[in-house]
């Protein structure tokens, strides 16, 4: 199955989710809730090459960071972070071995570190004894995003994954610790899922260049 296919299978069950917010809790909701990232696994199955196993990995543990999220358990938002902590280190991880400087990458590369300002001044007064565990994931998602800034090659896939992704957090941070809002559950969960789909639509583009420039004529 191509590509596009699982795009679109991926895009269906992300708004199906999106749909069924409305009716939460309803049996087993933290599998259709992770079930978009599934379908993204198989997308990397079928169609990486050397990035495979670290896109698996930090599919991996982001679906296990949806499901905890999900889950009405003791800590499920402590594990959750601590899923999604292990996700962007691995893809930080994954991204590092495509760096490649170009000046203009100057620019984005600020607007992280005007975000992680801006998010941190908002925050540290909030977050009481979860200060340390998010100061944590900040550093690590803003370390992500830069990660993939430097990799972007063709295209901004890479861009719109990283950038998608801090909005995400943000405003499930916002929600959380400083003011909740109106459809916040709709906000996060659609930045959320374009983040991962541009993030892996990404790395399988730059995959294949990296590959062609080891094995090139010197």
């Amino acid at each position: 199955m191509r590509s596009t296919h699982w795009n679109l299978i991926f895009a269906g069950s992300s708004l199906f989710y999106l749909f069924s917010l409305a009716y939460r809790p309803y049996p087993m909701d933290f599998l259709f809730k992770a079930l978009p990232i599934l379908w993204l696994m198989l997308l990397v199955l079928r169609n990486a090459t050397s990035n495979k196993y670290l896109l698996l990995l930090a599919l991996a543990f982001s679906a296990t960071g949806d499901i905890f999220l999900a889950l009405p358990i003791k800590h499920s938002f402590e594990l959750g972070l601590g899923a999604f902590l292990l996700a962007q280190l691995t893809y930080a991880t994954n991204f590092w071995r495509f760096r490649h400087w170009q000046p203009w990458k100057l620019w984005p590369l600020l607007a992280v570190l005007l975000f992680a300002v801006l998010m941190l001044w908002q925050l540290l007064p909030k977050l009481d004894a979860m200060r340390l565990p998010v100061l944590a994931y900040m550093l690590v998602i803003c370390s992500m995003a830069t990660m993939a800034v430097l990799a972007n090659r063709s295209g901004h896939w890479l861009l719109f994954g990283a950038a998608s992704f801090l909005v995400s957090d943000a405003l499930l941070a916002w929600n959380l610790f400083i003011q909740p809002f109106p459809f916040s559950a709709y906000a996060v969960m659609l930045t959320y899922y374009l983040a991962q789909l541009c993030l892996v639509n990404g790395a399988l583009k730059i995959a294949p260049m990296a590959d062609e420039g080891r094995h090139a004529p010197r």
